[in-house]
């Protein structure tokens, strides 16, 4: 009698154990929709000469749209986007892209505006800055590390999302910028022939 309940203790605590879990999980797939094969959430957020910045408005504009969140105060994403910027100018010549800048400094005051576009001028950085000074759009992207790198295609959807770069990561993901555009092209110029069942990009090959 006494083996019974303890064993039917142990079957209630695991069953228990089980839905906790699996409400938990529900929870977070149904609260974060940020997630890779799907739309990138939408959101609007200032630029750093004070005019307006809605994800929407990208949609079909572009061929490739690079989200790269960083901070001025964080070494590895400073490094980070002048490497970017190089591969662009080196690279890539005539093709559809726009690379926006989610800058991360919290608390960021009027003054401090003119700081961090004077920085990124004195760097010969150019792309677009937008400012998300209250963590707003890092909290909906669950951006924990800097820099994060997010590839959105020409509908908005979740390409590829490198986080904390690494000069190893780092090639990969230019190698991957180079192989996503040739496919973009490659689909472009096709459109009679028959579906290969990729979509609008087929995954890269191996080492990618």
């Amino acid at each position: 009698m006494i083996f019974s309940l303890s064993n039917k203790k142990n079957i209630f605590l695991t069953v228990f154990l089980i839905i906790a879990f699996l409400v938990s999980f529900c929870s977070f797939a149904f609260t974060s929709s940020f997630r890779l094969g799907f739309p990138a959430p939408n959101f609007t957020l200032k630029n750093i000469n004070g005019g307006t910045f809605n994800l929407e408005d990208y949609q079909e504009k572009q061929k490739l749209l690079i989200l790269y969140f960083c901070n001025i105060e964080n070494e590895d994403s400073v490094s980070g986007i002048k490497d970017l910027a190089k591969y662009f100018e080196e690279h890539i010549i005539n093709e559809k892209y726009q690379v926006m800048m989610i800058n991360t400094n919290k608390d960021q005051k009027e003054e401090d505006f003119a700081k961090i576009k004077e920085f990124w001028n004195s760097k010969k950085i150019n792309f677009p800055i937008l400012l998300d000074s209250i963590n707003e759009l890092g909290n909906l992207y669950n951006i924990e590390v800097l820099p994060t790198v997010i590839f959105l295609d020409k509908n908005l959807v979740v390409k590829r999302v490198y986080t904390g770069l690494i000069s190893q990561q780092q090639n990969i993901m230019f190698q991957y910028i180079s192989y996503f555009l040739a496919a973009q092209e490659k689909g472009e110029k096709k459109d009679t022939k028959k579906n290969d069942g990729c979509g609008d990009v087929c995954p890269p090959p191996p080492g990618y």
